[in-house]
C-alpha cells in the first residue's frame, strides 16, 4: 500500500486587533424614520407660512363674467349634440337631448333617467371648461337634476298605444271600423 500524503492547508493566523482607523465605517442606512401619528397631525394642523401671509405679491387674474344668452347657449347645445352623435357617444348625446334651464350662470340639465348621472359626472368637468371658454365667464356652473316622468306618458301594450293614436287621430277609428282591425293581432 502506498501512502498518500495529504496536504492540509495552513491555518490562518488569528487577526490582530484592528485600530479604530482600520475598522470599516458603518454605511448610512437606506431607510428613513417614519413620523408618529401625533407629529403628522401637528404638521397638518399648523398652517404653512405661505398661507399665513395674506398680502401675497402675486396678482390675481380678474374673474371673467361674460354674458350668456339663451340663443348662444342653444346654438352651443345643438352643436355639442351633433358632435356627440357624430362621435357615436349615444349616452352623452342623451344628456344633450334633455331640456335645460339657464338661471344667471347656472345651467340645470333635467335628466329623466338616473342611469345618466354617472355619465354626466364624467363629462361635467370638460363641459364646464368648454362653456367657460366659449362664453368667457368663469362663474358658469352645470348641474343635473333628475326629473320624474309623468305616469300617463308611458304606453306599454299595443291596445294602450292604439287607443292613444285613436284619440290623437280620429280618422284612425273610422279606418279601424271599415277594415275590421284588431290591435291585438
Amino acid at each position: 500500500m502506498t501512502e498518500k500524503s495529504e496536504k492540509t492547508p495552513p491555518r490562518p493566523e488569528p487577526p490582530a486587533e484592528k485600530s479604530e482607523e482600520d475598522k470599516p465605517k458603518p454605511q448610512p442606512s437606506k431607510t428613513f424614520a417614519i413620523p408618529s401619528r401625533s407629529a403628522l397631525k401637528e404638521k397638518i394642523n399648523t398652517p404653512e407660512k405661505e398661507e399665513q401671509s395674506e398680502g401675497s405679491t402675486e396678482p390675481q387674474s380678474p374673474v371673467r363674467t361674460g354674458k350668456i344668452s339663451e340663443e348662444s347657449l342653444s346654438d352651443f347645445w345643438k352643436t355639442t349634440l351633433t358632435k356627440k352623435e357624430a362621435e357615436e357617444k349615444n349616452t352623452e348625446a342623451r344628456i344633450f337631448q334633455s331640456p335645460y334651464k339657464l338661471e344667471d350662470e347656472q345651467i340645470t340639465i333635467q335628466i329623466t333617467n338616473e342611469a345618466l348621472l354617472p355619465t354626466f359626472e364624467k363629462i361635467k368637468f370638460d363641459l364646464v371648461n368648454e362653456l367657460k371658454e366659449k362664453f368667457k365667464n368663469d362663474q358658469i356652473n352645470v348641474v343635473a337634476q333628475v326629473v320624474e316622468m309623468e305616469k300617463g306618458q308611458m304606453r306599454y301594450t299595443d291596445t294602450e298605444k292604439f287607443e292613444y293614436l285613436k284619440e290623437k287621430y280620429p280618422a284612425l277609428k273610422d279606418l279601424q271600423e271599415k277594415l275590421g282591425l284588431d290591435p291585438e293581432f
